[in-house]
């Protein structure tokens, strides 16, 4: 089929939803958006394909063993999808990209439409890899197929922004798709080849790169990422401060040579257009003649499916949904969650310029509360440092069971400061529906709606039918680590409310200033008196972490000189652009934004200054012990070069470590590992094991001679206004301590 054929089968879906003629007053009208809709129809085998549950998601298409999946953007929510997806299907996405667009602006007051702007350009497909780095992980599976369907179509915007003629940041309305351009298909890791020209030198720097396909965009290192990631290019050098890179020999695999035509970033090819499509609806007549039965057939498919799928997501992924139900739960549901919801009403937030330690003096109110509560259950040995604001407390060992390991369990009670602790209001949204959460009608800031939504957090979507901690959307809710405490504090209820239950001797501990690196400053090791203990500041049910971050914290103060611009030539020094340059010479994409699991990382944190002084905070985070090493040499090394340049002083740098990776610490203790793995397991949940890039009170304790692990709590989006927990999770964890506290109390090493 030609590429005018396709075309004319595209324009058939435009049609369908807009008529021989659309009318461009009435854009916007249909519930989904035009583009979206156009590009489903134009793709589906028929209208009964569309719409298809599969699972716990609702394929855009499925038909036989095929789904195809439409994406405009964000490529963050078809990663459970693909999770759920590619074992039991081939599965198809779609991105349409917009390679020439029409700009149509709206007065948002009087609703009319200005005449459409040439278009500026076209669209350089490396743009793509910015949406196609969320799911670089599967873009080598066999069973996945890419469509890059490139579009002329017009973009129709409201003249509601902030710049004097209101089309700086404005609000997209709609899309409505004109001509199909082309369709790239891209299959496997060879058809990703067509993305590297044949005109790249044997070595090359990112730039040489984006030059020669004349990409000026700031994201072009992603492209660089997923390419090399796919094993199609690799580090080979340095060339002054830039990394050298060069294609991967595919002879040395077993790839074959890949034929597929170049990536033209300045032409596409609009008269030869793929076949897919024609493969796709070969069988559209067909269909279409048997609409009845095939519609009886789809259904069918899609029940054995979802069954099929839903076992095989919930095993491979130790999907939360299944693990939590909470049946025979050994705590009441009430205890649990009445604790957690009087503890969050504690404003227990730290702050590291206070100096102070504690560093803000309401988590000492915390801390009081906790130590009545442990005194009134039953507890011993409650003690409570009035100074520093640390707990202590003792379960006594059942009869016969003096001889077990003494075990401690650990939470600390401060809050992040990232947002507002203060006030919170938690409610509980019952029996999640998967649908979005409205926290509160009106952002006191901006006066939109503040929504919890499973399209931004798609791991909501593990939680439907289950019970959601929330809160207004004006604050943080304090699971992290409130969450532990309560869990912590039910578990030593129920333990000292059961004597029958056979268990060793058990320390509490609950610490201030966690979240700002200090939590087991003033922590009395000697006092605790633990053989081995966990930490309980985990985030989703199952998560076991014994693998952290080495971390360290810099500190840059930069002394400039501040002349006045009319007479600055060979005198000022703007210690702001000297701040600047030290950012310049660092890695570019050694940074949170581009790494991820055991990758580390320089990330600044703070930076602001005048010419005359600047200040400049990092955090230096790396899983392996030399390349820490070799990352804070490289700090020194930087400001060495600007001092030598500027002048001896001009930059002055505090460095300190903060904590170090635990599995130093506990590889000779790993029963640690192996009980946590066996109390999950019998509390029915399948462990998750993960290298934490973060770090707890636990890496510190253990490098103390502490050996102490993470366990989980239930919560989830720490840190921020759209923080949740799990109530089934939370019952779980209770469960999970109960657990191991029977566990070391037969435990003989």
């Amino acid at each position: 089929m030609t590429g005018n054929d396709t075309n004319d089968l595209f324009k058939k879906s435009i049609d369908k939803f807009l008529g021989r003629s659309y009318e461009r007053n009435s854009i916007g009208i249909l519930q989904e958006k035009t583009l979206h809709s156009i590009v489903k129809d134009f793709y589906a085998p028929s209208d009964d394909a569309k719409e298809i549950r599969v699972g716990d998601f609702v394929a855009d298409i499925c038909y036989e063993d095929k789904i195809v999946e439409i994406q405009n953007g964000n490529f963050t929510y078809l990663v459970p999808k693909l999770e759920a997806f590619l074992p039991k299907y081939k599965v198809t996405v779609v991105y349409p990209i917009p390679y020439r667009k029409w700009m149509c602006w709206i007065d948002p007051e009087t609703g009319e439409i200005t005449k459409r702007n040439a278009p500026r350009g076209c669209f350089n497909l490396y743009k793509v890899f910015r949406d196609l780095y969320s799911i670089r992980k599967y873009l080598d599976h066999p069973g996945l197929t890419l469509i890059l369907t490139c579009l002329e179509l017009e973009e129709y915007r409201l003249l509601d922004g902030w710049s004097k003629d209101h089309k700086k940041g404005s609000h997209r309305y709609d899309r409505i798709p004109l001509n199909l351009l082309d369709e790239i298909v891209i299959k496997g890791k060879e058809g990703y080849n067509r993305f590297l020209p044949d005109e790249l030198t044997a070595e090359f720097t990112i730039k040489e790169f984006q030059k020669l396909v004349r990409y000026r965009g700031k994201y072009f290192g992603t492209a660089i990422k997923v390419l090399e990631q796919l094993g199609l290019i690799e580090k080979c050098g340095m060339r002054k401060r830039a990394y050298l890179y060069r294609k991967v020999d595919s002879s040395k695999g077993n790839s074959q040579k890949d034929n597929s035509p170049k990536i033209n970033s300045s032409k596409v090819n609009s008269s030869k257009g793929s076949n897919l499509k024609t493969i796709m609806k070969k069988d559209n007549n067909k269909k279409d003649n048997n609409k009845k039965e095939n519609k009886t057939e789809n259904k069918e498919m899609a029940v054995k499916k979802t069954k099929t799928a839903t076992k095989k997501t919930a095993s491979k992924a130790a999907t939360t949904k299944t693990a939590t139900k909470a049946k025979n739960v050994k705590v009441s549901e009430e205890t649990v969650i009445d604790r957690f919801l009087r503890y969050v009403k504690f404003d227990t937030q730290s702050d590291e310029r206070s100096g102070a330690s504690p560093s803000t003096p309401s988590q000492h109110e915390l801390a009081k509360a906790l130590v009545s509560e442990l005194e009134t259950i039953g507890a011993s040995d409650v003690y409570y440092d009035k100074e520093h604001c640390y707990v202590y407390a003792t379960i006594p060992s059942t009869l016969g069971r003096k001889k077990a390991p003494v075990l401690g369990f650990i939470s600390h009670m401060d809050t992040s400061d990232a947002c507002s602790g203060k006030d919170v209001k938690a409610r509980i949204v019952e029996k999640y529906d998967g649908k979005d959460v409205v926290l509160n009608e009106s952002d006191p800031e901006t006066g939109a709606k503040i929504v919890l939504s499973p399209k931004t957090f798609p791991e909501l979507l593990n939680h439907k039918g289950e019970d959601l901690i929330v809160t207004d959307g004006t604050t943080l809710l304090g699971a992290d680590d409130k969450a532990g405490i309560s869990e912590i504090m039910t578990m030593a209820a129920y333990l000292l409310s059961h004597p029958e239950i056979k268990h060793g001797k058990i320390r509490i501990g609950f610490t201030p200033d966690e979240e700002i690196g200090e939590g087991t400053k003033f922590f009395d090791l000697k006092r605790f008196g633990a053989d081995f203990a966990y930490t309980v500041d985990g985030g989703k049910l199952g998560e076991l972490e014994y693998e952290c971050f080495n971390a360290a914290e810099v500190e840059l103060i930069i002394h400039g000189r501040s002349v006045h611009p009319g007479d600055a030539k060979g005198k000022m020094l703007n210690a702001s652009l000297i701040a600047y340059e030290f950012q310049s010479m660092l890695p570019q994409f050694d940074n949170p934004m581009y790494t991820e699991k055991k990758e580390g990382f320089f990330h600044l944190t703070l930076m602001k200054g005048t010419c005359e002084k600047a200040v400049a905070y990092y955090i230096i985070r790396d899983h392996d012990k030399k390349k820490f090493t070799e990352r804070k040499k490289l700090v020194e090394k930087i400001v060495k070069f600007l001092n030598d340049k500027y002048g001896a002083g001009t930059v002055e740098l505090t460095m300190e470590d903060s904590y170090y990776n635990m599995i130093e610490k506990l590889k000779p203790h790993m029963h640690l590992i192996d009980n946590a793995r066996k109390a999950m397991e019998q509390a029915g949940v399948t462990s998750i094991e993960n290298p934490i890039r973060g770090g707890t009170d636990g890496a510190m304790l253990s490098f103390k001679g502490l050996p102490c692990p993470n366990l989980c709590t239930g919560g989830y989006n720490y840190h921020g206004k759209y923080e949740y927990a799990s109530v089934q999770e939370m019952y779980k964890t209770v469960e999970i301590l109960e657990n191991l506290a029977q566990i070391y109390g037969s435990y003989k090493g």
